[in-house]
């Protein structure tokens, strides 16, 4: 092995100019490395190169001219099943053994030089059904030659054949369009792993013959495929029966253009999918999913989906070399997302995190589908799971995680003090709870206090997404869509809030659902149930609740200093380089709830006592002094409940009625009583009938009692029922 590779390998090619560039591992180093194909670099460029990656590899420019209007390609075989099928296909020494002119061997498969005509492109041929696949390597590929190390090996990559500067380029094998054309219909058929197995090719074979006429193989192309895929030992008989299988086809005429026989492109595509080694299935509830090979078995596409379609669309195009306009595509789409609901397995789908009392799974977002894994032993990231996650719109990637992170320096960047601190620590670590109810994040602040750059890192801590920042929808069904694509909700700058919508956010943070007609002109419904944590952030007011506000952990933000702003920019920038060793400490206090979730005691003072339990499992792994986390998210509520129910226009108006005497009777007579005061308070404010005013009372009745307002139901009669209150003043008031 050489010890300076491109210095020593690259003067051999320059001197029968051959364009190369030095590679890192299998990339090229250099900016603007293709432009060699115009120009070979001059005397003083090679010079500097070769002293300053003399020990990188060497990485050979494809597409370079060859003569007779030809240009140098390379074929590269991933898959060592298609080697012979390659060489049978190229007439590679077809007198004798079909081996290889040049090419090189590196860590599977091999690289088989050829020259092509200047019109061929780089493009992949597909395998199906867990094959591998073929890069064709034209202009704007690199090759990376021998004796340049292989970066996973180890090992130099070895020559095949003659060694190329060796070879002259007019005994190379030829590769045409139409040759490439046919490759891509034998290997992307989901019959070609059944003949390289060897066992059952007779329909197999018949099938694939079928497709290889209508994609204008001859029946030399057909036979010399048949040989490349069947095992070299084979003993059936279908190379026997193959002339017949042939002339069958083409005496129904699969061959011809316009033939009534020949599938549809609906089918076409239906038909290409399927082999591409997709997974269709649905989730139970009308919903139905595919699985897509380039991002392994754990994330989940909805079929209906834009992405699903583009994906078949460039998998027609690559296959077939065919586009395909909107409708055979979604003819496709419609026929696949049948099959998934009819005959596909039922798995449920999550958003981002999931898992059981076992384990919890996170989709950091990789493209390559690898996940988070979280036991009560710690965690790692694996390969693909067993469970299925959705990614909605906008979905953006979380970076991998590191050990031995602190959750300090999240506190040290955001400059919180220890209380403020807790409570946030207590809201992540509740957002990776697999199943809810979660706890509700509501941050208050004034105006210049950081509430919406504060919201956006915790969202990117749990679940990034392009739209980091939400408008409170003003209906239910909006809501539980946001859900749908979510993990975590962030709305941002909230100002006020309807009843309705403050009863839908307890209900998506407990659990519970809508139901909404499906279509307006008919009577079908359509259920959205859906889980979530979420934050709301505002300067103050817009939860004014008591059923919201005991769900919640407020924390109030301080106004940041004039002087020491930084930008958003700045700050994330900051942030991101932070992320890695955060997010590995959040995951540790999760294996921790893992580890202790069931020998817990849930603390019953509170109202959330599910997802409180989580939390104070999970808090050993913190190794924090003092009051504990539950501590703080109970004072925290405590302080909030009192602050907006002292604030509250009708206690306001109940301790003027009972400042003086105490009354009983019923809600209508409070309600008229009320009009004595109405100077003090605005009419608005308050309840608008005596109705209202019933159902008000009991709704607030535990939150008034946290402030001294005490409500208590003493009978009912023919009017009504009768209903005592009194304040810590000493006075009784009845109505």
């Amino acid at each position: 092995m050489a010890d300076f590779i491109f210095r020593d390998e690259s003067t051999k090619f320059w001197a029968r100019n051959l364009p190369v560039t030095p590679a890192e591992g299998k990339a090229p180093i250099l900016k603007g490395w293709q432009g060699q194909l115009g120009a070979l670099p001059g005397d003083e460029r090679r010079m500097q190169w070769q002293d300053q990656y003399a020990d990188r590899n060497v990485a050979l420019l494809t597409g370079f001219d060859v003569g007779e209007g030809g240009i140098f390609v390379g074929l590269d075989v991933d898959d060592d099943r298609f080697l012979r099928l390659v060489l049978h296909l190229l007439g590679l020494n077809r007198e004798q053994r079909r081996t290889v002119v040049s090419g090189k061997k590196g860590k599977k498969g091999a690289t088989i030089f050829a020259r092509a005509v200047k019109a061929i492109k780089s493009t992949t041929i597909r395998g199906a059904g867990g094959l591998g696949n073929i890069d064709v390597l034209a202009a704007g590929k690199v090759t990376i030659m021998p004796p340049s190390i292989h970066p996973d090996t180890g090992k130099p990559y070895e020559v095949i054949g003659k060694p190329l500067l060796e070879v002259d380029f007019a005994d190379l094998p030829a590769v045409s369009e139409h040759q490439i054309k046919v490759m891509k219909v034998a290997l992307g058929s989901e019959h070609a792993i059944t003949l390289i197995l060897g066992e059952d090719t007779h329909d197999a074979g018949v099938a694939l013959v079928a497709a290889l006429v209508r994609a204008g193989a001859t029946d030399e192309e057909i036979a010399d495929i048949f040989v490349g895929l069947l095992p070299e030992d084979y003993k059936g008989n279908s190379l026997d029966e193959l002339p017949g299988w042939i002339a069958s086809a083409r005496a129904k005429g699969f061959g011809d253009v316009g033939d009534e026989d020949a599938p549809t492109l609906t089918h076409a595509l239906v038909s290409l999918a399927l082999n591409a080694g997709i997974e269709l299935f649905n989730d139970g509830d009308g919903n139905a999913f595919a699985t897509l090979p380039r991002t392994g078995t754990a994330v989940a596409y909805r079929i209906k989906s834009d992405t699903f379609k583009q994906w078949l669309r460039h998998l027609a195009y690559v296959v077939m070399e065919k586009t395909v306009n909107s409708t055979p595509l979604m003819e496709a789409a419609a026929t696949l997302e049948t099959k998934a609901l009819f005959d596909g397995a039922e798995y449920p789908v999550f958003a981002r995190v999931a898992g059981d009392g076992k384990n919890v799974i996170i989709d950091i977002g990789a493209a390559d589908g690898r996940v988070v894994k979280i036991d009560n032993a710690g965690w790692c990231v694996e390969v693909g799971s067993c469970l299925k996650f959705v990614r909605g719109a906008g979905f953006d990637a979380l970076p991998i995680p590191e050990k031995d992170g602190s959750l300090v320096k999240l506190k040290d960047f955001l400059g919180l003090d220890e209380h403020n601190f807790r409570l946030l620590i207590a809201f992540l670590i509740n957002a990776l709870k697999p199943h809810g109810p979660y706890f509700i994040l509501l941050v208050e602040g004034e105006q210049g206090s950081g509430k919406s750059v504060f919201c956006e890192i915790v969202k990117r801590i749990i679940d990034p997404n392009k739209a980091m920042r939400l408008r409170l929808p003003d209906k239910p069904q909006d809501l539980m869509i946001q859900a749908k694509e979510y993990r975590l909700l962030s709305f941002d700058n909230a100002s006020g809030m309807k009843a309705e919508m403050s009863d839908a956010l307890c209900t998506l943070a407990t659990g519970g659902g809508i139901a909404v007609r499906k279509l307006y002109s008919d009577s079908e419904l359509h259920v959205m149930s859906y889980t979530r944590p979420f934050i709301i952030n505002g300067i103050s007011g817009y939860a004014n609740r008591p059923d919201l506000m005991e769900r919640a952990i407020p924390i109030r933000l301080s106004p940041m200093p004039e002087g020491g702003r930084k930008t958003e920019a700045e700050l994330l920038a900051e942030f991101e380089e932070l992320l890695p060793g955060i997010l590995g400490a959040l995951y540790d206090a999760a294996a921790n709830g893992l580890a202790n979730f069931d020998t817990v005691e849930p603390p019953r003072h509170l109202r959330m006592a599910d997802a409180a339990k989580w939390i104070k499992a999970a808090e050993p792994a913190l190794k924090l002094e003092g009051d504990s986390l539950i501590d703080a998210i109970a004072k925290a509520q405590d302080d909030f409940v009192i602050e907006k129910v002292n604030e509250d226009p009708l206690v306001t108006m109940l301790r003027l009625v009972c400042r003086s005497s105490p009354f009983e009777g019923y809600a209508i007579e409070l309600f008229s009583e009320f009009k004595t005061f109405r100077d003090n308070i605005p009419e608005h404010a308050l309840p608008k009938t005596a109705s209202h005013l019933s159902n008000q009372l009991k709704r607030m009745r535990p939150a008034m009692a946290k402030v001294g307002v005490y409500v208590e139901y003493i009978g009912k009669d023919r009017r009504g029922m009768r209903i005592r209150i009194w304040h810590n003043d000493g006075y009784l008031a009845a109505f």
